[in-house]
């Protein structure tokens, strides 16, 4: 569950803005048949940070382009969401496994499971599960039907600042010459 007034953190496409749910066929856990809408976030910032910019394993370099194409936002629950989690526990409560989560492309694993969970009785706002590419993050796959629960609190165009290089330090990635 997300709690009305926890924090939730995303990386974004800037030109698209910041609550954004995408109805495309790309996303991991995104609608085989565009039914819905995928908003992806994090629990804390470095969660979402891996989920956008290290998609690429072994990569340690961030291109220019892609980061003045990328902005920041941190989000507010603004009501209960009731999530189903892909992680721990919750993998055999669902008959699942971590490679549901965790699988590369082609993405139509997830993006089945993604619609079962969506169509469920239990009427979830989204799926909770670890970050590929960092299994201690926490990230969420939040559907549309959540889209009156999540406002924008603070915004950030531009990335190129101590607090994200911090963030990529972690991870020891730097920008590309």
């Amino acid at each position: 569950m997300l709690s009305a007034g926890q924090e939730v953190h995303r990386f974004y496409t800037a030109k698209f803005g910041p609550i954004f749910f995408d109805k495309s066929t790309a996303g991991r856990f995104n609608a085989l048949d565009a039914s819905y809408g995928v908003l992806y976030a994090a629990k804390e910032t470095s969660g979402a940070f891996a989920e956008t910019f290290l998609r690429t394993p072994g990569r340690t370099l961030i291109d220019t382009d892609i980061l003045q194409r990328k902005a920041y936002v941190r989000l507010i629950i603004e009501r209960d969401l009731k999530l189903i989690r892909l992680a721990g526990p919750g993998l055999a409560r669902v008959g699942a496994t971590a490679e549901v989560a965790h699988g590369g492309l082609p993405y139509d694993v997830p993006q089945a499971w993604s619609i079962a969970l969506a169509r469920h009785p239990i009427g979830a706002d989204g799926i909770a599960y670890h970050a590929r590419h960092d299994d201690a993050e926490l990230c969420y796959a939040l559907f549309d039907r959540s889209a009156d629960a999540i406002t924008e609190a603070a915004r950030e165009l531009d990335l190129d600042q101590d607090w994200f290089w911090r963030i990529a330090g972690r991870y020891r990635v730097g920008l590309a010459p």
